[in-house]
C-alpha cells in the first residue's frame, strides 16, 4: 500500500506526536508499504528528512513552545499529491493539516484515518490568542474567564468531534481515550493503537549503564528518572514538590534525573533551587532514543506526574528496561500501569509515600520490574504496524460500516476509490513491481502480505526489484 501521513508536528521537533508517526511509518516501511510524510517546515531539516518526507510551507507561528501552524493550501501539496496514487490518508492534526487531509480524501477518494494523539485542551496556553485572554483572566478582567472556559468545554471539544465524524477511521492510543470519545458522540468506527516500542528500547549495555548510574548518583543511594517535555501540561511542579516531600522522608539519599526540554526549564529550575533540591534533582536536556534506554537502566525507578498524556510512551520506554512506574493515576498512564503489579497509580498526596515504598522494599521494586518488562513486550512497532496494516485494508475493502465516505460515493458526491481508479487507469499503481512478482497478488486497499515474501521486499536477491523506502 501507499500511505500519505500528514502532520503539523514532525522530527527535528522534540515530542510525543513525532515520535509516534516515526515509528508508525519504520514499521509499516518493514513491511513493504510505502509511506510518504508531509510535515511543516522546522528549520534545516536535511539531517533528519529522506526522499519520502515533504516539507511544506508554514505560517508566521500562531503558537508557542516550537509548534508552527500549515499552510492550509499550499499549492505544492495538491500539485504533488495527485502523483502518489495514495491508498490511505493518515492525518495526525484535526486542525488545518486535518482539513487538508480531508479535502485530499474527498477529491481522490481516499479513506481518511485521524489518530487523536492529544488531549487538546490541555495545550491550549501554547495558542498565542488563548495565552493572551488567559492572562488578561489572571488580571481579573471582566468576561475572560466565561470565554475561555467556552473555547475549553464547549467549541473545542464540538469542533474535534465534528472533524473525527467525518472520517472514515479514528485511532486511539488507549482505551480510556476510546472510551471518552464514545461520551463525546464520535460515531466513526474507534481503533485502539498504541504507539509502538522500538528495538533499541530493549537493549541492555550493562558496563554503559554502571558508569552512568556511577556519575548520575554522586556517592547516593538511588536513582530516579523522568522523561517529558518540560512544558506546563505535564505537572513537572508537582514532581518537584513530591521530591521535596520525599527528602523529608528519606533525606538526601536519591536523585532525580528529568530528562527532556522545553518552554518551562528555566521556571523548574527556579522552582527546584526554591524547595532546597539543587543536588537532589537535574535537568541533563535531551538523551537521543538509541541512548534512552542506558539512562533507564542505570536508574532505580521511573516517575511520572502527568495527567495530559493520551499514552503511555515513555512508560513504556522505562518499562522495556525493567523499571518499574510510579505514576499519578490519570489517563495514559492507567492505561499500561497496573497498580500492584508493574508499578504503582497513586494520587498527588500519596506520591512521595509510594515512591519510598518501592526505593526501600527491594523485593517490591523486583516484582514489579519484572511484569513492567511482561508488559512493554506487548508494544513493539511490529505489531502495532501490523494493527494499523489491518486497519487500513479493512478501510480499503469496505469490510467496516464506514462513515461518510461509502455513502458520499454511493451517492456519486466523490470519485470512486483508488482501486477503482486504477482499474479504470485513472492514477498509477502502487506496487506494479510487486504485483508482477506475484508479492502483493490482493488488490489495493485489500492488501494481505505474505510473511515468507516479505523478506524479498528489502532485497534485489533472485531478480526481485527492491520495494522499499529504506534507501541502500
Amino acid at each position: 500500500m501507499r500511505i500519505a501521513m500528514l502532520t503539523s508536528n514532525y522530527k527535528p521537533f522534540v515530542g510525543g506526536v513525532p515520535i509516534s508517526i516515526e515509528r508508525l511509518a519504520d514499521g509499516l516501511r518493514r513491511r513493504g508499504h510505502m509511506v510518504f510524510v508531509f510535515a511543516p517546515e522546522c528549520g534545516d531539516t536535511r539531517a533528519v528528512d529522506d526522499i519520502f518526507t515533504y516539507r511544506f510551507r508554514t505560517v508566521r507561528p500562531l503558537q508557542r513552545g516550537g509548534f508552527r501552524p500549515s499552510q492550509l493550501f499550499d499549492p505544492a501539496v495538491g500539485r504533488l499529491f495527485p502523483n502518489l496514487g495514495a491508498d490511505v490518508i493518515h492525518v495526525h492534526d484535526p486542525f488545518l493539516v486535518g482539513q487538508l487531509g480531508l479535502r485530499l480524501g474527498r477529491r481522490y477518494g481516499v479513506p481518511v484515518v485521524f489518530t487523536h494523539h492529544t488531549r487538546y485542551d490541555q495545550y491550549l496556553h501554547y495558542v498565542r490568542a488563548y495565552a493572551a485572554v488567559e492572562a488578561r483572566a489572571r488580571d481579573g478582567h471582566p468576561l475572560t474567564a466565561g470565554l475561555l472556559r467556552e473555547v475549553r468545554e464547549s467549541w473545542l471539544p464540538a469542533y474535534v468531534t465534528a472533524f473525527e465524524n467525518r472520517c472514515d477511521a479514528v485511532i486511539a492510543p488507549s482505551e480510556t481515550l476510546r472510551q471518552d470519545l464514545l461520551g463525546a458522540g464520535v460515531q466513526s468506527p474507534i481503533c485502539v493503537l498504541p504507539t509502538g516500542l522500538t528495538d533499541a528500547a530493549f537493549l541492555r549495555d550493562e558496563p554503559a549503564s554502571a558508569r552512568l548510574r556511577k556519575e548520575l548518583l554522586g556517592g547516593r543511594k538511588y536513582l530516579l528518572c523522568t522523561v517529558s517535555r518540560l512544558g506546563r501540561e505535564k505537572n513537572l511542579d508537582i514532581l518537584l514538590r513530591g521530591m521535596a516531600l520525599l527528602k523529608e522522608r528519606i533525606g538526601s539519599s536519591f536523585r532525580l534525573v528529568m530528562i527532556g526540554e522545553g518552554p518551562e526549564r528555566a521556571a523548574l529550575e527556579s522552582l527546584r533551587d526554591r524547595l532546597g533540591l539543587t543536588e537532589e534533582v537535574q535537568f541533563p536536556g535531551v538523551v537521543s532514543n538509541d541512548q534512552l534506554a542506558i539512562w533507564h537502566r542505570a536508574c532505580d525507578l521511573f516517575v511520572f506526574a502527568s495527567r495530559s498524556e493520551t499514552q503511555g510512551i515513555v512508560l513504556l520506554e522505562a518499562m522495556a528496561a525493567g523499571r518499574p512506574v510510579v505514576a499519578l493515576r490519570a489517563s495514559g498512564s492507567q492505561d499500561v500501569v497496573r497498580d500492584g503489579e508493574n508499578g504503582l497509580l497513586t494520587c498527588e498526596a500519596e506520591l512521595a509515600p509510594r515512591i519510598a515504598d518501592v526505593l526501600t522494599d527491594g523485593r517490591l521494586r523486583r516484582s514489579l520490574s519484572g511484569q513492567a518488562l511482561m508488559t512493554a513486550s506487548h508494544y513493539t512497532v511490529c505489531e502495532v504496524a501490523r494493527s494499523a496494516e489491518a486497519l487500513y485494508c479493512e478501510l480499503g475493502g469496505g469490510a467496516l460500516p464506514l462513515h461518510p465516505a461509502p455513502a458520499r460515493r454511493a451517492a456519486g458526491l466523490c470519485p470512486a476509490p483508488a482501486p477503482a481508479r486504477r482499474a479504470a487507469g485513472l492514477c498509477p499503481a502502487p506496487a506494479p513491481t510487486r504485483r508482477a512478482a506475484g508479492l502483493c497478488p490482493a488488490p489495493a486497499g485489500a492488501y494481505a502480505p505474505d510473511p515468507e515474501m516479505l523478506p524479498h521486499l528489502h532485497s534485489p536477491a533472485g531478480g526481485t526489484k527492491v520495494y522499499s523506502n529504506h534507501q541502500k
